[in-house]
């Protein structure tokens, strides 16, 4: 690079020069250098000087002293320009130069840099010609000249070549664009660029693709500064100008034109007449500081600019097309930096994680979480946090006990520590602790509990002296309960070369130490190990063996076998050896070591056993083992006399065989009498009862018994008796006639039943009893012996007829008897009795559960011959805890001790019989020892949830999976599918996770932020072994040739891999553990024998591709494919096998893998061959030596690999290569194109700053918006998902909703998946509707770039990754609006919890802007409006409910905070007051409705609730009201001059409503008639309301023919004859509008006592006044005689009660003076709105005794039944389109009949707070009592909204419905959000906080238990 003579010196006027013709040597000031020590810059520390906003400073130089004189100097960056081929070298240009040149000079360059860095330039030709060509010199360029990045001069069309650098080899790119020197001439020469505006877009458009491609910085060579600036500003990534004006990061300087030397150097013999070093120094010094400070380049000085007309049009594009400002331009001298969103560096240490367990209501854990692995990566610490709901069954006093160390004592298992649940926010509780100690780990929850009782949840209060069960459930005493135990298991960490080893990344060689011949001698096979790619050897037991040499049949456990020593050795000397041995293979080979432990059975001639046969199963500790030794016993004789009885020794056919076995049945089962281990003794049993009938103390029947006898009869009479005679005692087989019974008992039966009394008699009655009972017991005997006869001729033909079995042709004798022996009989030391010595012999039961010992008493597994006998080995017989063997078990804990000391891991042997709690206090042992101990097993349990008690209990890491039982290639694809791994394109599950903190209570309290995720359940780890050491190899199983498809499968499975030696070498056969005597070969060279170069690659590539988590396996013929892909950067390896499965076709159809939107490069390709005959030469077997088949391993052409496009895009074809037959494999390498390998973390990034602006209006609009509020605004509706419909919201809600049931299941089938992967529509619509919306709310513009940006890479990917990008991008952005609502809503509950985080977002939900709804006439556009509910009520009038606003008011939009909006609505629906009523209907002030006689006292109520909440209080009541109807009577058009013409205060309006109740309010609607409601009758149009001064003060009004209150359901079937009958009139004084006028009422006389209100009171109708105070007393003396119904009929007369039509007691009425009588009496959950708004108002007691019956009666799942269900109009289902004659049903009359509203349950939890707590406060009660009480109630109250809850956090509309039909079933005529359901239930958690505060107070100072 130069820009030297040919443009100039402009550049370097304010820079000192040197040189000839200087003025001065250098600068009299001296420039401050750098300190010597300055700190080495990497790339990181560029990115932070560009984060930072601090200039970058880079200079050329060439050799050594110009290096040293710029890193003292303190340049940031140093360039070896391929400008010294002019400046040094003399050439013309510099394309002459070579790549040997840059690196000589590169090399030298480095040598002087000690602090800068290094960036070198590719030279022209080194990269131009493909991608290889440019990957190998940038190598080259790294290796060989030391430089730390390259620079390449280029635009778009290298973006592949920077992109193979970067992603492909790893190496740091910086681009160059503008002036190109290796390409000027092409340019026109030396010349400024991008001085035209297309020039200029182009320049945008090269430094956009170098950025995408991967470069960390970009030179901008010799452009005006203008377009520099923009690109400047438009990249995330520094840029470094020359020429190109001040706006850059920062500069680069050729140095020789800087110092301006000339062309030539003066020759070194030269007379030194300057030292031009420190000058040199200074002046790069001063440089450095110049650019740090600014001052250059200079604007105009140094710069170049655009022709004025050009700089116009440029500017007016950029900003366009950009929304970019440049700067003033010329003389600006102002430097600019990047104002756009740039991404973050992603942190080298990934963030502590919390993995959150959501628990079951009873505090169980989930089914799906069964088996929890803690998810691990390296240097990532983490906690496990268990989180339960507030008010579930198990949230009282929930206590988590574990066994992990919580306090950081030891491990043991049954030390459990009590953590207490905390209350996390107002309505979950954590439980949350660090884990550090790998193992397994048990938990369970411990909780307190109310113990139900039948009464609590019925109406059961009849009378006054009834207990009332809603008060007594507060002080009934807790029970104590808990969960069962669940299981978590941390994974150990493997470490190998001080790097992690992934448990994925395993690679087992299985090794037998008897075959590896002396343990000095092993290095170098443990070499060739090593060099095949194995990472780990699992070494078979290496103890002493006992008498058959089996190496699983160990002589003694604590002594190494001494084959392996060449000397004789003390054990510790044995010892030290081994653990030498390993320590080598660990360091030098790189391999760990895992040896078997083999726990459950001894060899039979263990020398031990003679000390201890009580170690074993024998005759005295196991008498139930007799009668299965004498069995045995007789068939060792029977097979040494066989001669005797005439058989034949000799077993040739199936006939001998049942011959043998008609022998057995008369030569042994005959005379063994086996039966009388089954039966009773009947002759014995007769005369012991006989002796217990004569004495004279004889037991007597209970009486209690002789009913039970005399009921009976039949069998069950049969089974009583047995049972009474015999006990329920456990039959054991230990001794013959061993079944007894209770004579006495017997005896006192015999009396009671016998019909003579006489003895004689009662015996003849037993005889008959006893051979009854004996039946039973001979049928079970033949059963038995019909079993034990079948399992040994089963067993006599296999061994005898199968030519595999090792008695095949051999005689049945001594040696070989008819079966192995069951039992070992040992020569005791000392004189036993016999029954000591005889020891049952271990084995394995096909099928058997392996929880179940098959030595125990209830097993007959012996006796009936189940037991497949290992006859070398003794079954040891541990019990369940030391103490039942201290022997055996100490014996057993050193030998694993030992094993612990010198081994990585253990493999539990023969894991599924040996016994648990054993293995359990073993593994303990061993990991105190060895706290990363890894454990492997292999478990024969045939049953998943049996296998993971095993892994859960023990801390199995890898279950050993076995390739070997495929039987062809779709079942060997199916294991590879099973055994690990996630689909290709899966979800990013840690996309759910959620910026959070961990509380260290081992650290003081201490937190530490990280990301909460969900922990997901798991299967267990799988070991996958091509053959493990004990399985047919693939020549005996399959073919020779299918060894390389089946381990090249194994290894491609995201799982540990296995493999056994010998396998490489294709051994042709198992070798015989036992019999096997040859030794392994020593190869000199691995590779070249069998599978070597192969297997070597494929085993490194499994380690490599460890992290590779996303698989994709296919079937077809004898092929398997598998792909393996990085979940992250994408890369991927592809591999396929052609199976060489007996019949494998040279020719199997194929058809060639397309690889959408990837590249690939070849890897490797080999076939497998047989040798002549496959057979080992037959001079081998006698060498001693092991050897493997004569083979040919072939490696292959190169796959095809050919690229096309269809109508999918781009993808790349494979092309098998030829001869890739039956035993091939090919590998290849696969990236995606085009694609951003960092791009999740891109998309993660930058989402919270670009929504940081967004007001809440504009998160509704991208958020939520139903269809008809789109069609509103934008005049687009929701989106259509084909196969899955329209979505519910238009905004990203509606997205969420599907994604968050998608991405924890990864359901890649579900429709949206399947959509995303058929085009970009979905992507499109999302940020194209924003942009629209950015036209109401600009800020939303950001946004929708921050989606083009994303989209645009999304786009580039293949479909089949869409899905993946696109629920990452969805949800990233969710959570960023998200968390912007929230901090929008300042209000004290919105924080508290994930349910007030929901219920606050249904605030952001119904709160929009839509043209057609807004406020007033003429809103502004942006300006928003509460929606009644979605998506029903969302536009035009219906949008805007006067009652429903002012409900949902005081929680949606006070509680959260919205004071603004909350104050907007009440003055909007206040300056509407017309007759002394606020609208029902606002329709914008429009046309408004006023039909409803309750919305007046809801916004009376939300005015004083908004006074007592908001900062501005009572001011409020002083805000002049613009009137749009000015004199509150005639109607005016909204447009006319007269509307809107008189104000009022808002005082003044409260004051005109009470004013105009008191005169009465009688009025006909404008506009009466069918245009304005179809459905009323005429008569329905009359409003009139009164307020009763002469007795009760109460307002009443309505009438049959209209509806009044919120029950407002009109009558339209004219099918029916209900069109225009109301269903709920409700006329008369309704309780809750009496509640709200006596809370309105309380207020104002206060008001009025403390001279705040000017208005004392009111006059009515006959001219009085009344004062404020008077009506509210007035009202409180009436309420309780008008409106309770007493539980005691005989006082009805004192409450003005009918008798007559009381339908239900203890209640209050609905209404009270109701035309219809009956109506009055109706109970419906209206009660509890006026408790809550006035509880003043009820009898306390009264109150309680009826928030228990609506608790029994009206209380629903979700919502309230509104109506009572004894009431004979109950019909509790609502159904809209019902159009049957049924006048109780049809077109859902029934609207509040019966079905469910969820916003009155809010009230109901209100009063019940308010009145509950009141009753214990008001209790004289002790301190811990009271704390109870209240600690009860408040778990009560959330035990109700459990079930809300849930409903909201899977609710598609993201909120809580408007009703469910019966028992919250599902109702589709129901709002599925509604504003007064969330809002309400946000006023009950308000109003409940503050009893939370004192019950957690309470329980703080209450000590713990």
């Amino acid at each position: 690079m130069t820009f030297c003579a040919a443009v100039g010196h402009k550049l370097l006027q304010r820079i000192p020069t040197v040189g000839r013709g200087s003025a001065r040597a250098y600068s009299a000031r001296p420039t401050t250098l750098p300190d010597e020590g300055r700190a080495k810059v990497t790339i990181r520390t560029i990115k932070k000087l560009y984060t930072d906003q601090q200039p970058i400073t880079m200079m050329t130089a060439y050799d050594y002293p110009t290096s040293v004189a710029c890193d003292r100097a303190g340049v940031d960056m140093v360039l070896v320009g391929d400008s010294l081929a002019m400046v040094a070298l003399g050439h013309n240009d510099t394309s002459e130069i070579t790549m040997d040149d840059m690196i000589h000079h590169s090399k030298a360059v480095a040598r002087g840099s000690r602090s800068s860095f290094l960036v070198t330039d590719l030279p022209f030709g080194a990269y131009q010609s493909d991608e290889t060509t440019a990957v190998n010199n940038a190598i080259r360029m790294i290796k060989e000249g030391r430089a730390e990045a390259i620079k390449l001069e280029a635009g778009r069309r290298a973006a592949p070549k920077i992109d193979a650098i970067v992603n492909g080899a790893g190496i740091p790119v910086v681009g160059h664009i503008g002036l190109t020197p290796q390409t000027a001439v092409a340019l026109g020469g030396f010349r400024v660029q991008g001085k035209s505006v297309a020039s200029a877009q182009a320049l945008v458009a090269d430094a956009l693709a170098l950025q995408e491609a991967g470069c960390f910085a970009i030179v901008l060579e010799a452009m005006p500064s203008l377009v520099a600036e923009a690109v400047t500003r438009l990249l995330r990534i520094p840029t470094i100008g020359i020429g190109a004006g001040p706006a850059t990061s920062g500069q680069v300087l050729v140095l020789s034109d800087m110092v301006g030397m000339f062309d030539r150097f003066t020759p070194k013999f030269c007379r030194s007449f300057a030292d031009l070093g420190p000058r040199m120094v200074t002046a790069v010094g001063e440089y450095n500081e110049a650019v740090r400070a600014g001052t250059f380049p200079a604007e105009g000085t140094h710069t170049y600019a655009m022709p004025a007309a050009a700089e116009e049009r440029w500017r007016t594009y950029v900003q366009k097309e950009f929304g970019l400002e440049l700067g003033p331009g010329s003389g600006s001298g102002t430097r600019l930096m990047s104002t756009r969103y740039s991404t973050p560096d992603q942190p080298d240490i990934p963030p502590f994680m919390v993995w959150n367990l959501d628990l079951n209501e009873d505090g169980t854990t989930p089914h799906d979480k069964s088996f929890i692995r803690i998810p691990s990566a390296p240097n990532q610490s983490c906690a496990i946090r268990f989180r339960i709901l507030i008010g579930s069954t198990a949230s009282i006093d929930a206590t988590l006990h574990t066994n992990y160390p919580l306090d950081g004592s030891d491990y043991q298992r049954t030390k459990f520590h009590a953590k207490r649940f905390n209350f996390n926010n107002q309505t979950e509780q954590i439980c949350e602790f660090r884990i550090e100690q790998p193992g397994p780990y048990q938990y369970y929850l411990s909780y307190k509990s109310i113990d139900d009782d039948d009464d609590d949840k019925c109406d059961a209060i009849a009378s006054a002296n009834d207990r009332n069960p809603t008060v007594e459930r507060i002080y009934r005493a807790f029970k104590s309960k808990r969960t069962p135990t669940a299981y978590f298991l941390v994974d150990p960490h493997l470490e190998l070369g001080g790097q992690p080893l992934p448990l994925d990344g395993i690679a087992l060689q299985s090794v037998s130490p008897k075959w590896l011949g002396l343990l000095k001698d092993w290095s170098p096979q443990l070499a060739a190990s090593s060099k095949l790619g194995y990472n780990m050897v699992h070494f078979i037991p290496m103890q002493q063996r006992g008498g058959s040499d089996s190496p699983y049949s160990l002589y003694n456990q604590l002594e190494l076998s001494d084959d392996l020593f060449d000397t004789p050795l003390k054990r510790s000397e044995k010892e030290v050896r081994l653990r030498e041995t390993l320590l080598e293979m660990n360091h030098r080979h790189k391999m760990l070591g895992v040896t078997d432990m083999v726990w459950n059975h001894t060899a039979y001639n263990s020398d031990w056993l003679r000390d201890h046969p009580e170690a074993g199963f024998n005759l005295e500790n196991s008498p139930h083992l007799r009668s299965a030794y004498e069995l045995d016993a007789a068939l060792t004789q029977f097979s040494r006399y066989l001669s005797d009885l005439g058989l034949d020794r000799m077993v040739h056919s199936v006939a001998d065989v049942d011959r043998l076995m008609d022998g057995v049945a008369t030569h042994v089962f005959k005379p063994l009498r086996l039966w009388q281990f089954y039966v009773i003794d009947v002759e014995a049993a007769l005369a012991s009862v006989g002796d217990a009938w004569d004495a004279t103390a004889t037991e007597q029947l209970e009486v209690e018994d002789c009913d039970t006898l005399v009921k009976l009869s039949g069998d069950a009479r049969t089974e009583w008796q047995r049972t009474y005679m015999l006990g329920d005692r456990a039959h054991a087989m230990g001794t013959r006639f061993g079944r007894t019974i209770d004579a006495g008992r017997t005896a006192a039966m015999l009396r009671a039943l016998s019909s003579d009394g006489t003895k004689d008699g009662a015996l003849a009655q037993l005889r008959a009893l006893l051979d009854l009972l004996n039946l039973a017991y001979y049928r079970e005997y033949d059963a038995d012996v019909a079993t034990a006869q079948k399992n040994i001729g089963e067993r006599v033909k296999y061994e005898r007829l199968d030519n595999g079995s090792w008695k095949f042709g051999k005689p049945i004798d001594d040696d070989y008897k008819i079966v192995d022996p069951l039992f070992t009989t040992v020569d005791t030391r000392e004189d036993v009795n016999d029954d000591r010595r005889h020891l049952a012999n271990n084995g394995w039961i096909w099928g058997g559960n392996p929880l179940d010992n098959f030595a125990g008493a209830q097993s007959k597994a012996y006796l009936l011959r189940e037991v497949i006998v290992w006859g070398d080995c003794v079954k040891l017989n541990y019990g369940t805890q030391p103490a039942d063997n201290p022997w055996l078990w100490e014996h057993m804990r050193q030998y694993t001790l030992g094993m612990a000391r010198a081994f990585h891991g253990f493999r539990i042997d023969n894991c599924h019989s040996t016994p648990i709690e054993l293995a359990e206090y073993l593994l303990d042992e061993a990991r105190r020892t060895n706290p990363n101990l890894y454990v492997i097993a292999e478990l024969f349990t045939g049953s998943e949830s049996t296998d993971r008690v095993f892994v859960q209990r023990l801390g199995i890491n890898s279950l050993i999976r076995e390739a070997m039982q495929a039987w062809d290639a779709h079942e060997m694809s199916r294991l590879a599918h099973r055994h690990g791994g996630r689909p290709i394109g899966s979800l990013a599950l840690d996309c759910l996770g959620e910026p959070g903190f961990f509380t260290d209570d081992a650290h003081g309290g201490t937190r530490i932020n990280g990301i909460v995720a969900p922990l997901s359940g798991s299967l267990p780890h799988a070991m996958f072994f091509d053959c493990t050491h004990d399985n047919e190899t693939p020549a005996q199983k399959r073919t020779m040739e299918d060894a390389l498809p089946n381990t090249a499968i194994v290894a491609m499975t995201a799982c540990a891999s296995g493999s056994t030696r010998g396998y490489d070498e294709l051994y042709p056969r198992l070798l015989n553990v036992v019999h096997e005597h040859r030794r392994y070969a020593a190869l000199d060279d691995p590779l070249k024998v069998g599978l070597g170069a192969a297997k070597a690659k494929i085993n490194r590539l499994h380690r490599e591709i460890a992290a590779f988590q996303e698989v994709h396996v296919h079937h077809e013929s004898d092929y398997v494919t598998v792909h393996r892909v990085h979940p992250v950067t994408r890369e991927g390896v592809l591999m396929v096998a052609h199976c060489a499965f007996h019949g494998a076709s040279e020719t199997a159809s194929f058809e060639n893998p397309r690889l959408y939107g990837t590249s690939a490069t070849a890897e490797f390709a080999y076939r497998l061959r047989s040798a002549e005959g496959a057979k080992p030469d037959s001079s081998s077997e006698d060498d001693g030596i092991l050897h493997g088949l004569p083979s040919t391993l072939e490696e292959l052409d190169a796959p095809g690999i050919s690229k096309h496009a269809d109508s999918r895009g781009m993808y790349t074809e494979l092309q098998l290569p030829p001869n890739f037959g039956p035993g091939s494999v090919l590998v290849v390498r696969t990236r995606l194109v085009d694609f951003k390998p960092n791009l999740d973390w891109k998309i993660r990034t930058c989402a919270d700053e670009v929504v940081a602006k967004l007001s809440l209006g504009a998160l509704n609009a991208a958020l939520f918006r139903c269809d008809a509020e789109e069609r509103d605004v934008i005049g687009d509706g929701v989106y259509n998902v084909p196969g899955l419909g329209s979505l519910s919201y238009c905004g990203i809600q509606g997205w969420i909703t599907h994604l968050e049931h998608i991405i924890p299941n990864n359901d890649l089938g579900h429709p949206l998946c399947g959509h995303l992967r058929q085009g970009n529509w979905a992507l499109d619509f999302v940020s194209k509707r924003l942009h629209k919306y950015a036209r109401v709310y600009p800020q939303l513009d950001d946004l929708a770039e921050w989606f083009d940006e994303r989209w645009a890479l999304v786009k580039r990917v293949p479909n089949f990754m869409v899905p993946r990008y696109f629920a990452l991008t969805m949800h990233t952005a969710y959570r960023a609006l998200v968390r912007r609502a929230l901090s929008l809503m300042p209000g004290d509950i919105v924080g508290r919890s994930r349910f007030t985080n929901q219920l606050a977002l249904t605030s952001v939900q119904m709160m929009g802007y839509v043209n057609s709804a807004g406020l007033r006439p003429t809103s502004s556009a942006g300006d928003c409006s509460m929606s009644a509910g979605l998506p029903h009520f969302s536009t035009h009038h219906m949008r805007c409910w006067g009652r429903d606003v002012f409900i949902a008011l005081e929680g949606l939009l006070l509680v959260t905070g919205r004071f603004d909006e909350a104050r907007d609505h009440i003055l909007a629906f206040g300056s509407t007051l017309k007759h002394g009523l606020i609208p029902n209907l606002l329709d914008s002030g429009r046309f408004p409705r006023y039909n409803a006689r309750d919305a007046t006292w809801f916004w009376l109520q939300a005015v004083q609730t908004y006074c007592m909440l908001s900062p501005e209080g009572l001011k409020l009541l002083d805000t002049p009201v613009e009137r749009r109807f000015p004199d509150g009577e005639a109607f005016v058009h909204w447009d006319s001059d007269v509307a809107y013409s008189k104000s009022s205060t808002v005082a003044d309006l409260i004051h005109e409503i009470m004013q105009r109740h008191a005169q009465g309010i009688s009025f006909r609607e404008w506009n009466a008639g069918s245009a304005l409601d179809s459905q009323m009758r005429d008569e329905g149009f009359n409003v009139d309301i009164s307020v009763d001064f002469a007795s009760t003060g109460f307002v009443s009004g309505g009438s049959q023919w209209n509806c009044g209150t919120w029950m407002d359901k009109m009558g339209s079937s004219d099918k029916a004859g209900i069109r225009g009958v109301p269903a709920t009139p409700r006329d008369g004084a309704d309780i809750e509008i009496v509640g709200l006028q006596k809370s309105t009422l309380r207020w104002l006389a206060e008001l009025c006592r403390q001279s705040i209100f000017a208005h004392e009171g009111v006059t009515t109708t006959s001219g009085s006044q009344i004062t404020y105070s008077q009506w509210d007393q007035l009202v409180q003396d009436s309420f309780e005689k008008h409106f309770w119904v007493p539980l005691d009929p005989s006082d009805d007369v004192e409450y003005h009660v009918d008798s007559t039509v009381v339908n239900r007691r203890g209640i209050y009425r609905d209404t009270y003076g109701s035309s219809t009588a009956w109506a009055d009496y109706q109970f419906r959950p209206n009660i509890s709105i006026a408790m809550t708004v006035a509880p003043e108002l009820f009898d306390p007691e009264h109150a309680v005794i009826c928030l228990h019956k609506i608790s029994s009666v009206l209380a629903g799942p979700l919502g309230m039944r509104t109506l009572d269900p004894r009431d004979m109009r109950y019909r509790p289902n609502y159904d809209n389109s019902n159009d049957s004659s049924d006048p109780l049903v049809a077109q859902g009359i029934n609207y509040h009949q019966g079905p469910e509203w969820l916003w009155p349950t809010a009230y109901y939890l209100r009063a019940r707070l308010l009145f509950l707590h009141k009753a214990v406060s008001q209790r004289q009660a002790a301190s811990a009592e009271l704390t109870h009480a209240l600690r009860t109630v408040y778990h009560e109250l959330h035990a109700n909204m459990v079930n809300l809850k849930h409903h909201i956090s899977s609710s598609s509309f993201a909120g809580l419905p408007e009703l469910t039909n019966r028992d919250g079933s599902y109702c589709r005529d129901s709002c599925e959000t509604q504003a007064w359901s969330s809002g309400c239930l946000l006023m009950a958690l308000h109003e409940m906080a503050k009893l939370e505060l004192i019950v957690h107070e309470a329980l703080a100072l209450q000590p713990a238990d």
